[in-house]
């Protein structure tokens, strides 16, 4: 009599594979008209002009201010109430900025808040002679979402 052993594994961690990774302690600007947390793994951009961060949404894809670009992903372990967001600015956030890792895409939260959908297939026209996608932009930081697939091993 045989007798088989299934296990599937659905847990998958966040920061998948690679080299190495960067974590910065950045600023994320206040929006006090926040009514929804800001969740962990969200794609954050960054204000160029005062080196806030934000999340990352489609209505400024074709911005100027350095809000159209995916530049990093919001690690904190739960991400921020939609009060603490309201409240001012976010001081002490962590916030994967690049090295060189490979991200359970799956797990990637896109911030649509105030904004239709945003996606990894997003295209970013700014400046205008860009056109690329958001996951091809976040592979420039040396971020690279990557599809995970369950596996069910089974033994006999």
């Amino acid at each position: 009599m045989a007798i088989q052993v299934s296990v599937t594994n659905n847990s998958f961690p966040f920061v998948m594979a690679g080299q190495g990774y960067s974590l910065d302690t950045e600023t994320i600007l206040t929006d006090g008209t926040r009514t929804t947390p800001l969740l962990q793994f969200t794609i954050m951009s960054r204000i160029a002009a005062t080196g806030k961060w934000t999340p990352w949404i489609s209505s400024n894809l074709g911005a100027a201010d350095g809000t159209q670009y995916p530049m990093g992903i919001l690690m904190n372990d739960g991400g921020f109430t939609a009060a603490v967001y309201a409240g001012g600015d976010i001081l002490n956030a962590m916030i994967l900025v690049g090295g060189d890792c490979e991200v359970d895409a799956s797990q990637l939260v896109f911030d649509n808040a105030h904004a239709t959908a945003c996606t990894l297939t997003s295209i970013i026209t700014s400046p205008a002679n860009l056109a690329m996608t958001a996951r091809e932009f976040l592979c420039m930081r040396h971020i690279f979402p990557a599809t995970t697939v369950a596996i069910d091993q089974a033994e006999n």
